[in-house]
């Protein structure tokens, strides 16, 4: 067995060049599953834990007009409901010098800081406000340069007010600053009051003794009876208090980014099988000597397995301490892209298991049919295939016939296909490389298009504002068109209501939509209709409904679906089209007038859709907190919510920036997963060329001993690197269309967006550079190795 061991070692460390690639290629893959795993298991459970701690409430009312403490106090009276607590937020404007420029932001009002029931926020450094002091969100200090125990200048209604930066405090419903969410401020209520002007409450957060969806959406429409008596206008959010909101995109996420490490851990183990292969085969000779001094085929067995596992044992070393760090980053970057802290240094236990089964088990298992075949060859067969190969192949006689062809080229093409199966699984690495590469860009530049050129194809407003309670359409439109930027306007009915195909019992399961009430003709909704027809003017009860929803729904064009406003309130639509629209996919379209007559709202409008005459992104955004502020001087108020969208900003500019900025955590996971693959790729690439330098060593000394230079010998391995990675290039070209789509689709359903694929060479146009790089620097090493290969050691018996 010491002789064994000797060989084992003579293998490991003679090849230091073959042990490192191997190495590798193992390290990589494992490192990749054991971050993903880490990055999961620290993530997922820590915002599960976040969630619960801040007591989330089951229902979120928006009310318009606000309401004052004492009428909560009369709503918690009502049956089913455990606890209510309200919160307010107006946008205002901020800066930090009397010399910047005024930034627009949110200032925000909690009854009690100290005694928060409900959706509460925590006090992350500094003080919970007091008089003339104010807090910030979590990370607003280094995204806005907001300094701590400075000074911040507020502006509302031309009105400057002069706060101090006293605490930061961490809100998990407040959108990020990385994803396009803007500065946000909280104040007592006797300083909201002297900013804004009244001390109630736009949201009331509602929470039931426990959680059953049917009693709580039930108890929902319950409050909102009530409050529609007082002549409010409403909308609802009902939470599941037991599952974090984001839960279900990042389980989609995550399992995508598993399946992609799966496929570098693949990658890898092909690389492995390549190189025992070609060492067994190499070894051929040697095994035949070995049975022929009395080794059985288990000795043959064990040697090479011990080999394997050693190879195994390295990658370990080298994977665990790069999978925790590497998921340590990537969870406290993820983490503290929401805005919250991930605390002291952890590690995921299930991830540490898992690289150890992965570098230990699976190149052995990978490794077992080149062993097995290499342990069972006879002496006989052993000592009678040693010599060069002197058969030729199909190509190999192609190319013999081939004139006007340097022969360098024809020896080149001829010795990268010479061994065939090797080249298959070269090949299947490379284009797996390549394709994932090309789907993250695909992923990007898909979500680049759905955003800046769908959305915008779609909603022609460049402003649009939810007001705090109905106006009269015809005052809006006077104020909104003698403001000097405006070109035209519209005004829009808005309710939210739940949909269930007619006929069917309301149950919880019923899907809920936005009702859009549509000024028809409109000037300012770029619809997509798919089947059916749009709305016609002399239109009643009909109804176009997002396609996604009608899918969801269960119904198509000509059939009948219940609206239920309120749970005494439901009317019958027929559905006459169906649109695509990418992110609001829950939008139903209907007649203004008739929406506004259902809901008793006759004569006014919930939302104003404003079209501006500059197509200047900036331009727009500094008109649109003008119009907030000059909507505000006209006595109008406006929501707090940006626009239709909720997110962003009233531009319709910013609120595609803040989609956009939603997807680019995602896109960088997906991109480090992507250059994790390629690297892979670069190092199967390297091994290939470098089995390829250890089976021709002779070949390179006949080729030395006739005359070949050093750069004529180093030149034909990079050709071959070449040839290899441009092979896998055109493989991936056309495969990667279906892919990226899948991919997209895939996403668009996690984050519940309808996005949609779009084509750009963009990804294949990089991936063909890249992989030209990559061919060229993964088989330079073992070219430099070729040429370093003396006539004397080439040919000597080995």
């Amino acid at each position: 067995m010491g002789v064994l061991w000797s060989k084992v070692y003579r293998d490991l460390w003679t090849n230091k060049g073959r042990t490192i690639l191997v190495v590798l290629s193992i390290a990589i893959g494992a490192t990749a599953i054991g971050m993903i795993m880490t990055t999961r298991d620290l993530v997922v459970p820590g915002m599960q834990n976040m969630w619960q701690a801040m007591h989330p409430a089951m229902v979120n009312i928006f009310v318009g007009p606000a309401v004052s403490i004492d009428q909560i106090y009369t709503l918690k009276k009502v049956k089913g409901v455990q606890d209510i607590e309200g919160m307010s937020n107006a946008t205002i404007e901020w800066r930090i010098n009397p010399q910047d420029e005024w930034k627009q932001g949110g200032i925000n009002l909690r009854e009690d800081y100290p005694s928060q029931r409900l959706n509460k926020i925590e006090l992350v450094k500094g003080s919970w406000p007091s008089k003339n002091v104010v807090a910030i969100n979590n990370g607003d200090d280094t995204f806005f340069k907001i300094p701590m125990g400075g000074t911040v200048y507020i502006r509302f209604n031309k009105t400057i007010y002069t706060f101090k930066v006293g605490g930061m405090v961490y809100n998990q419903l407040s959108q990020p600053a990385l994803f396009g969410g803007t500065a946000q401020f909280f104040a007592t209520i006797d300083d909201y009051e002297r900013v804004v002007g009244n001390r109630d409450f736009t949201q009331l957060m509602v929470t039931a003794p426990q959680w059953d969806e049917k009693a709580v959406t039930n108890l929902a429409a319950t409050l909102e009876d009530k409050l529609a008596k007082t002549d409010r206008t409403t909308f609802r959010l009902v939470t599941n208090p037991n599952k974090h909101f984001f839960q279900d995109s990042m389980d989609g996420l995550f399992l995508l980014l598993g399946v992609m490490g799966v496929l570098s851990l693949i990658l890898g183990l092909l690389l492995v099988y390549n190189t025992v292969t070609a060492l067994i085969s190499r070894q051929v000779d040697q095994i035949g000597v070995m049975k022929a001094i009395g080794a059985q085929t288990g000795h043959i067995l064990r040697l090479f397995l011990t080999t394997i596992f050693l190879y195994g044992l390295m990658a370990l070393i080298l994977a665990v301490p790069l999978g925790v760090l590497g998921g340590w980053v990537i969870s406290k970057w993820l983490v503290g892209s929401f805005g919250a802290n991930m605390g002291n240094f952890q590690i995921s236990q299930q991830a540490i298991i898992a690289m150890a089964l992965i570098t230990l088990l699976a190149p052995l298992v990978a490794s077992l049919p080149p062993i097995f075949s290499g342990a069972r060859i006879t002496v006989r067969e052993a000592v009678s295939t040693y010599g060069l190969r002197t058969q030729a192949g199909l190509l190999e006689r192609l190319l013999s016939k081939m004139k006007g062809v340097s022969r360098m080229v024809l020896l080149t093409i001829s010795n990268t296909f010479r061994n065939k199966w090797r080249v298959v699984l070269m090949e299947i690495t490379l284009v797996l490389s390549g394709l994932i590469f090309m789907m993250v860009i695909s992923v990007r530049d898909s979500v680049n298009f759905t955003i800046k050129d769908v959305v915008f194809a779609i909603l022609g407003a460049d402003v649009t504002f939810i007001f705090e309670n109905p106006q009269r359409i015809e005052t809006i439109h006077d104020v909104t068109m003698a403001y000097p930027d405006v070109k035209s306007v519209e005004s829009w009915g808005l309710a939210s209501a739940t949909l269930r195909p007619k006929g069917k019992p309301y149950s919880e399961d019923d899907k809920s939509t936005t009702l859009f009430g549509v000024p028809l003709p409109t000037q300012l909704y770029g619809y997509q209709l798919r089947s059916g027809r749009w709305l016609q003017p002399d239109d009643t009860y009909a109804v176009v409904l997002n396609k996604k929803l009608a899918d969801d729904v269960g119904v198509n064009v000509g059939d009948w679906v219940t609206v239920r406003y309120s749970e005494n309130h439901e009317r019958d639509w027929l559905v006459v089209g169906l649109v695509f629209d990418p992110i609001i996919t829950t939008s139903s379209n209907v007649s203004r007038e008739v929406l506004l007559r259902d809901t008793n709202a006759v004569g006014r409008t919930s939302t104003v859709w404003i079209k501006l005459k500059t197509k200047d992104p900036q331009a727009q955004i500094q008109i649109a907190k003008s119009l907030r502020a000059y909507y505000d001087q006209n006595q109008v108020k406006v929501s707090a919510q940006r626009g239709v969208f909720g997110m962003g900003g009233d531009a319709t500019v910013e609120t595609a920036q803040a989609i956009i900025g939603q997807f680019n955590f995602m896109v960088i996971l997906l991109a480090m997963m992507a250059i994790i693959i390629a690297i892979v790729g670069s190092i199967a690439l390297s091994g290939a060329v470098s089995l390829s330098v250890m089976e021709r060593r002779r070949e390179i000394g006949v080729m030395r001993a006739i005359g070949a230079s050093s750069r004529t010998v180093s030149r034909l391995f990079i050709g071959e690197g070449l040839i290899l990675g441009w092979l896998s290039w055109l493989i991936a070209l056309p495969l990667s269309i279906p892919a990226g789509k899948l991919m997209v689709q895939a996403l668009g359903a996690a984050f519940k967006l309808n996005l949609v694929y779009h084509y750009t060479p963009t990804g294949d146009l990089l991936w063909l550079f890249i992989i030209t790089i990559l061919s060229i620097v993964a088989s330079w090493l073992p070219a430099r190795g070729a040429t370093r290969i003396s006539v004397r050691e080439s040919l000597a018996y080995q």
